[in-house]
């Protein structure tokens, strides 16, 4: 009887240290390498896109449609936001590495929310090397929000850095956070490319603070990017390295947002 007993209590032990261990994994940086080749053209196709952890406005979970949508774009870079890993409403699957694998893109990863049962976050994808990776902590209440960093390689001596955020509801927090950011842009000299959901209307000012580094890509064009309402929350900008070409919104049903697609080239 004892025997048994003693067994029990370790094979508990076993099973919290093993979860303990696994929230601890998922609460960390997650990157993958493909093995993938891809050469740069000179034109770079960007694409920021809130994908809701897959759920469409059916209310239905399917991240099938998420992934053919992206190969659709055929983007160079894709930064999403609230993508989840082993969580209960998008039936424990890890969309992370799954997005990594069907799309043949490198990965970087860096969980908002770590909670047993409810992993969600920001994801970088990109066709080339991700040769440095960064994460600004916003020290929110309640949520682990950040702007994820990758230092991408294009091609030999052209770089570029992606910033990927997804800011929250609460005004005080969103100012915030986008100090902290600013600060960041203040020390790179690098090009860089800044994408997010910032639930942040052109008409709230609140980004202005980055005009002196960055920006907005489709300035003095009018985007939706919100299914309900005629907003634009979701954002490409660039640093003055870096020349537009086009800026467009796909509107579909496979989330709430729609994906915002930049096409940049490199300025002399």
């Amino acid at each position: 009887m004892r025997i048994r007993c003693w067994l029990a209590v370790v094979a508990t032990i076993i099973l919290l240290g093993s979860g303990v261990y696994f929230h601890e994994q998922m609460k960390s940086v997650y990157t993958w390498e493909s093995n993938m080749n891809y050469n740069f053209s000179g034109e770079l196709t960007v694409v920021t896109y809130n994908i809701r952890f897959g759920k469409g406005l059916d209310g239905k979970v399917n991240l099938d449609r998420t992934i053919a949508s992206l190969k659709d774009l055929n983007a160079d870079i894709i930064s999403l936001q609230e993508v989840e890993r082993y969580s209960v409403r998008s039936h424990f699957f890890d969309q992370v590495q799954r997005l990594a694998t069907e799309l043949e893109m490198n990965v970087l990863y860096f969980p908002s929310l770590s909670y047993p049962g409810l992993y969600y976050g920001n994801v970088i994808l990109s066709k080339f090397p991700i040769v440095e990776t960064d994460v600004i902590p916003f020290m929110n209440k309640g949520e682990n929000r950040a702007a994820v960093i990758a230092k991408i390689l294009l091609c030999d001596m052209k770089e570029v850095y992606v910033i990927n955020t997804h800011l929250g509801l609460n005004k005080e927090e969103r100012i915030q956070a986008m100090h902290v950011i600013k600060r960041y842009l203040g020390e790179l000299n690098n090009p860089i490319i800044l994408t997010g959901d910032l639930n942040s209307t052109p008409k709230m000012n609140e980004y202005e603070m980055w005009g002196r580094f960055l920006t907005k890509s489709n300035e003095g064009i009018p985007l939706q990017t919100f299914y309900k309402k005629d907003w634009q929350i979701d954002y490409i900008f660039h640093s003055p390295h870096l020349n537009v070409e086009r800026v467009t919104v796909q509107k579909n049903d496979v989330s709430d947002h729609f994906p915002v697609v930049g096409v940049f080239t490199f300025g002399n």
